[in-house]
């Protein structure tokens, strides 16, 4: 039976993100490669696990694999949404649930602490060198993705959350990233057959 690796992740740069720390967990791999089948989906927006996420499943993945594979399903997320509010947009043991009844083996969930633009401002040299803007830039905002946005206005660009980032995540030091976010990305590390720490 081969093994399936299925990531689904809130937008387009996030798609892009992923793809990156993934090759990235590829040089680390012993072997070089993996043994894993590997499929990205965008389920544009954290309510999307709720709905497209089990849809794309069912119909475009599993189909693909026919009964041969043993699924592991990757929840990519942003916290922000969840920190304050009362009543969550989403229950993850339901999303979890249906997922298994569905066939998946395995599900992990990987959250990135408040949002991933907050995880892109650990290789803040790399964002200012895509930006063209001078290495003293100062960086201000209330959270990640207000200081990027902010950072692309003095660029002259706009910053979209989820939308691709034309080019910006090709541009930034992975692995430096990885490394500040380890303990949040490890399970992904760990289904690939990497240890990071």
């Amino acid at each position: 039976m081969s093994r399936c690796l299925v990531l689904f992740v809130e937008g387009d740069t996030e798609v892009e993100f992923y793809k990156q720390v993934v090759a990235n967990v590829r040089k680390l791999h012993p072997a070089g490669r993996f043994d894993t089948n590997i499929e990205y989906r965008n389920v544009r927006g954290v309510g999307g696990f709720k709905s497209i996420a089990l849809r794309k499943f069912v119909k475009e993945i599993k189909p693909k694999y026919n009964a041969d594979c043993e699924f592991t399903i990757v929840l990519c997320s942003d916290t922000d949404v969840f920190d304050f509010a009362s009543r969550p947009p989403i229950k993850w043991n339901d999303v979890k649930k249906e997922l298994i009844d569905n066939g998946a083996s395995k599900i992990i969930h990987i959250q990135a602490k408040r949002s991933i633009e907050d995880w892109f401002l650990y290789d803040i040299e790399g964002i200012l060198k895509f930006l063209r803007l001078g290495k003293n830039t100062s960086v201000s905002g209330k959270n990640g993705y207000d200081k990027l946005q902010r950072l692309y206005k003095q660029a002259n660009k706009v910053y979209y959350k989820g939308i691709q980032s034309n080019g910006m995540i090709g541009r930034l030091n992975i692995e430096k990233i990885a490394d500040s976010v380890k303990d949040q990305l490890n399970p992904l590390y760990q289904a690939l057959g990497v240890n990071k720490n």
